[in-house]
């Protein structure tokens, strides 16, 4: 034994075997401890998205029956518990895939560590459909109200349409695009405000799928008091130096608008405006500026201002000859005669600037009896004169004319007239004169011609009526009368 012991080679080899021994006792020993702690763990991954790859959305619309599926995987807890739930992707390759219905695998990945167990759903019904565009009015929804009293227009929208794209089966159900205006008493025009635009069905609901373009438009709704556009009449103050007379008077505008209310603009039919001549001193043309101001009760008046343009000239005369008077206003029944004037028409002096009086003729002026509720008789009726404005009438006394109105003769007096006979005349007692005529005499017979001679006849007696003898006489047959 010593001297194996003393051996070198026999040492080493020695060594060898016991580290062997050794080596395998430690690993024979710990490797079944090792493998025991080693656990793994399951853990739900819920609602993971299912993204889409190769699809061409410009071209086509992609509707499927799931949008997420849940993750059931696998692994140690470190791993399951330090990795994000965007690790997990799950996703469908739509590269190759044509239009219409399609059921397709769905593609996973998982963090390093962690495996799949089960994915609920595996698989994902599709359908691919061809996008289709079409162009909408835009129209404006207005809710609530602007500040009492005040109206609302119609909205303007820049720009006034937007395309809608959507599948052909859904592009059919929409109605209109609109946008939303929310009003809470204002009193001016909204504008500059952009509304987001959505389509809707024929039923007010939302198409949530539409893509529309643009998306959002810029409205102006305007917001006023109710409106009136009125005719513009233009009186004067102050007055033009003595020998000046208006020849004419042109605003820039005929017309003007008068806001308030509605009760306010009901009871105005024009707008008068009051200008100054004062300023006004020698003959020509000139341009005044007229103040507009708001009527009584109404809020505003557009224009504020506006420019005249003003003509004065030297005052002249003319006489016009002839002038026809009219008759107005004569009752039903009645006839109306001008007994003076017996010309039933006069004279007029007038004045005014020159160029107005050179137009001037019988059919421009108007002179008018007006004889309306007056009765049958004669009257004294004042004449009203029309001239064309600033033209006036220089006669110095009132003008009038003398009417006779003749009422017609009633029926009834015309028939008592017609039906009453004449009455019969009383025969005469005064002796027949030589040289009266329309005296019948009785002819006489032969028999009775001497007495008849002697014996006076009366004066005016008709055939018809028996004759009676004067006193003292005879009769016809020749005896002595009573």
């Amino acid at each position: 034994m010593d001297k194996w012991m003393k051996n070198n080679n026999f040492n080493k080899i020695l060594a060898l075997a016991l580290g062997i021994i050794l080596w395998t006792i430690v690993h024979v020993d710990t490797a079944p401890a090792y493998q025991t702690t080693v656990n793994t763990e399951s853990k739900t991954i819920e609602n993971v998205k299912i993204e889409v790859e190769g699809f061409d959305s410009d071209t086509y619309v992609l509707t499927k029956d799931v949008d997420s599926v849940r993750m059931e995987v696998r692994g140690k807890k470190s791993d399951l518990t330090y990795k994000f739930s965007d690790a997990y992707r799950v996703w469908i390759d739509l590269k190759d895939v044509k239009p219409g219905d399609n059921t397709l695998p769905l593609m996973y990945s998982t963090p390093s560590g962690v495996t799949l167990d089960a994915m609920i759903p595996n698989q994902v019904n599709v359908h691919i459909e061809l996008r289709t565009t079409k162009a909408f009015p835009v129209t404006v929804n207005i809710a609530g109200k602007p500040a009492p009293g005040y109206e609302v227009g119609t909205p303007v929208t820049d720009p006034a349409s937007a395309e809608v794209t959507l599948p052909a089966s859904e592009l059919a159900q929409v109605a209109k695009v609109q946008g939303k205006i929310e009003l809470d008493g204002e009193q001016e025009t909204v504008s500059e405000k952009r509304l987001k635009l959505y389509a809707v069905d024929n039923k007010g609901n939302e198409l949530k799928d539409a893509v529309i373009e643009p998306s959002t438009v810029a409205v102006e709704l305007p917001i006023t008091l109710p409106s009136k556009t009125l005719p513009l009449d233009i009186s004067f103050t102050g007055s033009l130096p003595g020998s000046l007379v208006l020849s004419k008077v042109t605003p820039e505008l005929d017309m003007v608008t008068v806001y308030g209310s509605e009760e306010t603009l009901q009871t105005m039919s024009s707008y008068e405006a009051v200008l100054d001549l004062s300023t006004i001193k020698t003959a020509g043309t000139e341009q005044l500026k007229l103040e507009l101001k708001p009527p009584e009760g109404a809020g505003k008046i557009e224009p504020s201002a506006m420019n005249v343009s003003v003509s004065a000239a030297e005052i002249t005369q003319r006489t016009l000859s002839g002038v026809p008077i009219k008759l107005e206003g004569v009752g039903n029944g009645l006839t109306a005669l001008i007994l003076d004037p017996v010309s039933t028409s006069m004279d007029l002096t007038v004045s005014g600037a020159p160029a107005l009086l050179d137009q001037l003729n019988q059919n421009s002026i108007s002179v008018v009896a007006d004889v309306g509720g007056l009765t049958a008789g004669i009257h004294d009726v004042p004449l009203q004169v029309s001239l064309p404005r600033f033209i006036t009438l220089q006669n110095s006394a009132p003008l009038t004319a003398k009417v006779e109105l003749l009422a017609p003769a009633t029926p009834e007096a015309s028939a008592a007239a017609e039906s009453t006979p004449a009455p019969t005349p009383e025969p005469s007692a005064e002796p027949a004169s030589s040289g009266e005529e329309n005296i019948i005499e009785p002819t006489p017979s032969p028999d009775e011609a001497d007495a008849v001679q002697e014996t006076p006849m009366p004066t005016h007696t008709p055939p018809e009526v028996e004759a009676t003898p004067p006193a003292g006489g005879s009769n016809a047959d020749g005896t002595a009368g009573t």
